[in-house]
């Protein structure tokens, strides 16, 4: 299985394991729900900032997303954040902080190992 596909694959998966549909996250990443289909499919190639998007919608780092063994892609999918009636606005905002988040432990990390 190439990158591409792989991709596609596990963007797929998580989306479902989440329980998203295709236009909540086409939503969330101001797309259209026939591009995110694209994704899924490996019918076209998925850009570096929606893969960075996809990876704060599914609390995961971006090479997770590449993860070979469905096993462990199941494992990531299980710690999902899930919310009833949550829109694509308030996963915006929440990826938006976990971004922040994500940057200071990564910051604060670094500056104790240095």
């Amino acid at each position: 299985m190439d990158t591409n596909e792989l991709l596609s694959r596990n963007i797929k998966n998580l989306r479902e394991k989440f329980t998203y549909t295709q236009a909540f996250v086409a939503d969330y990443l101001d797309i259209t729900a026939a591009a995110v289909n694209q994704y899924e499919n490996d019918a076209r190639s998925i850009p570096e900032n929606v893969i960075e998007k996809l990876a704060l919608l599914y609390n995961v780092d971006e090479f997770d997303l590449y993860e070979e063994d469905p096993e462990k892609q199941s494992l990531l999918a299980s710690f999902a954040f899930r919310a009833e009636e949550i829109t694509a606005e308030d996963m915006n905002t929440i990826s938006q902080f976990k971004k922040i988040i994500t940057n200071y432990v990564n910051m604060s990390s670094a500056l104790n190992n240095g």
